[in-house]
């Protein structure tokens, strides 16, 4: 699994169901500012704008008539959202952030949500992950290149010399690419031995370096550069069958024990988060929320998950061990509220009105026109 800080996911549909057995009512946002500082909703304004002008940088505003917006910028690496009140004084439109409520815990448990075909597609989707990453570790050698694609020859000398030279070029090539072969399966055989791992490093150069050669031969030569095949890897470095979970019946489902973590407020998923599933009779497993903000633990015989350890990679921030109602099968759902973490990207945010375009005052350059 990747390490590293904490990851964002930028969703435009609810994050979570909403069973009538959520476990923790949600904390509401400290409200903005009454529309009396900032002037009421304007409906003619209402709808949902695009940012232009600002170069590698994306921005969604959406204004809703009663008063409320959602904010959305995305520039380099870095994604923010922020909601709040929005009004409009004269040709003014003031966006006024919520803040976060001091009585919001960081990190919470939420919802309990049942085993579905989608949760099991997702447990397959991590497991299918993990063996690749595995995969990558054990065989660093080019898994992912299938061939050596033909290339349409370019204009050369061409002349019997050149083609002898190409075709020689090309058994050179040949020869390298059997050596990587057996070199990968001896490093493979033997994972910890590093001079092995080290000669089939040296043998996979030695294959690069031929093939291109022989692909300069015979561009020299004027003939088509021909199809290689790549050196060929041993089964342990093939990637595992793909299988859909949600094709299969119910009764055919591994099941387990999931975790979802995400910021619902801010339609966000948070990946690179830690989770330690604490079961019942002692046993800890512990994971780490990959891409859309989910983890699992197997099943347990005659054990449930009564406690989750959160840990949020940020700095500052402690593990928390959340309580839970016992979950032998299912998914957790967790909330970090990440307006903690990074705070609002503005208190306020003036725009002027411009014919139908609102103006941001922090961005110069900048156009929200209406779409």
């Amino acid at each position: 699994m990747r390490r590293g800080g904490l990851a964002i996911l930028v969703w435009m549909l609810p994050l979570f169901a909403s069973p009538a057995d959520a476990q923790t009512p949600r904390a509401p946002a400290a409200e903005a500012a009454p529309s009396a500082e900032i002037g009421g909703a304007d409906a003619a304004l209402a709808g949902h704008y695009y940012l232009s002008g600002v170069m590698e940088t994306g921005s969604e505003l959406l204004l809703k008539p009663d008063g409320r917006f959602e904010w959305f910028i995305s520039y380099g690496a870095v994604d923010q959202v922020a909601k709040g009140r929005w009004g409009r004084t004269g040709q003014t439109v003031t966006l006024v952030a919520d803040r976060a409520s001091p009585d919001t815990p960081l990190v919470r448990a939420d919802q309990v949500l049942p085993w579905d075909a989608e949760v099991e597609r997702r447990l397959h989707d991590a497991a299918r992950s993990d063996a690749a990453e595995r995969i990558a570790a054990r065989c660093p050698w080019g898994a992912d290149e299938a061939t050596t694609a033909m290339i349409p020859s370019a204009p050369g000398s061409g002349g019997g010399t050149a083609a002898a030279r190409a075709e020689a070029t090309k058994r050179t090539a040949e020869q390298a690419r059997d050596a990587a072969t057996r070199a990968i399966a001896a490093a493979v055989k033997l994972p910890d031995d590093g001079a092995k791992r080290s000669a089939a490093d040296a043998a996979m150069e030695a294959w690069y370096r031929a093939r291109f050669a022989m692909e300069q031969a015979f561009q020299a030569a004027g003939v088509p550069v021909p199809a290689m095949a790549a050196p060929a890897l041993p089964p342990e470095c093939q990637p595992p069958p793909r299988e859909d979970g949600a094709a299969l019946a119910p009764a055919q489902w591994q099941r387990a024990v999931a975790v979802l973590v995400g910021d619902p407020a801010r339609d966000l998923r948070l990946s690179n988060v830690g989770v330690t599933f604490v079961f019942s009779d002692g046993q800890r497993d512990q994971a780490e929320t990959g891409r859309g903000g989910w983890a699992f633990a197997p099943r347990r015989a005659g054990a449930a998950v009564d406690r989750l350890v959160v840990a949020v990679p940020h700095p500052g921030v402690s593990p928390v061990t959340l309580p839970i109602k016992p979950l032998a099968e299912g998914v957790q759902t967790i909330i970090v509220d990440t307006g903690q973490l990074t705070g609002a990207p503005f208190d306020r945010l003036r725009l002027t009105v411009t014919g139908d375009d609102l103006l941001p005052e922090a961005m110069p350059q900048g156009r929200y026109a209406r779409h």
